[in-house]
């Protein structure tokens, strides 16, 4: 089991205790400072959820059915080196 260590991002302190939740994330309170905030990380689910649309558009499924906006697809369809190259 992986576990990871949450820091505060105000005065970098561990001593953090689970305060409630908003819209599904965990929210914590620094114990040192007292500064409450949603302390997930954003970028492992979005990289998690651009690899998924990534694999659903090399199999060619809907750009409506994945759940990003149009033009971020695009632009990950660009980026991807699947892309055709531009004539």
């Amino acid at each position: 089991m992986i576990q990871t260590t949450l820091n505060c991002g105000k005065c970098g302190s561990t001593a953090l205790r689970k305060n409630g939740s908003s819209r599904g994330n965990a929210k914590y309170l620094c114990t040192a400072c007292r500064h409450q905030a949603v302390f997930a990380p954003a970028a492992p689910r979005k990289a998690a959820k651009y690899a998924q649309v990534e694999k659903l558009l090399r199999e060619r499924v809907s750009q409506r059915a994945t759940g990003v906006a149009r033009m971020k697809i695009s632009k990950l369809a660009k980026q991807s080196p699947l892309a055709p190259a531009p004539a």
